[in-house]
């Protein structure tokens, strides 16, 4: 089973990009996320078979993916979304279509200030995640729930 770890109390960029690594990264593979404190432990760091938005490293070949010092000097210049996608793409997976989905996790992750975000925010997939947070307190929960809900939006990119 792929192992793929994030924070603990996941914002969107942590579930969105864990969720890239589930459905498109190991596509057709056995996977569990786990959430973990954001000091990642070190057993953690080397077992696990993809980090996301946690562990301070970006190498895709081995599917590290955080846009944290000293990954990236600005932390605000990329997200882990970004960066997970970016590299599907450079590897022939079609995920063109969730360009509007990477771009909102982006703007929430580094506090922009966007009319597309705005409108996350009341209907989008940052409303989903402050509800079913609200709704439910395991991060597993909440994931398993948001899950459900970007599979639902990405066929709506597709269209």
């Amino acid at each position: 089973m792929k192992q793929i770890v994030t924070h603990a109390n996941p914002d969107l960029d942590a579930i969105v990009s864990a969720w890239l690594a589930q459905d498109f990264l190991f596509r057709g593979q056995p996977t569990e996320v786990v959430f973990v404190s954001r000091k990642v432990p070190e057993k953690v760091r080397q077992t696990a078979d993809c980090l996301v938005d946690v562990g301070n490293t970006y190498c895709p070949a081995r599917y590290r993916f955080d846009h944290k010092p000293p990954a990236f000097a600005n932390r605000n210049s990329t997200c882990a979304t970004r960066l997970i996608w970016e590299h599907l793409r450079e590897i022939g997976v079609q995920v063109e279509h969730l360009a509007p989905l990477v771009q909102v996790t982006y703007e929430g992750d580094t506090h922009r200030n966007s009319a597309a975000l705005k409108q996350s925010r009341i209907d989008g997939p940052h409303a989903e995640l402050a509800r079913l947070k609200r709704q439910y307190r395991k991060a597993t929960d909440v994931y398993q729930r948001m899950v459900v809900w970007l599979r639902q939006h990405a066929r709506q990119l597709r269209r």
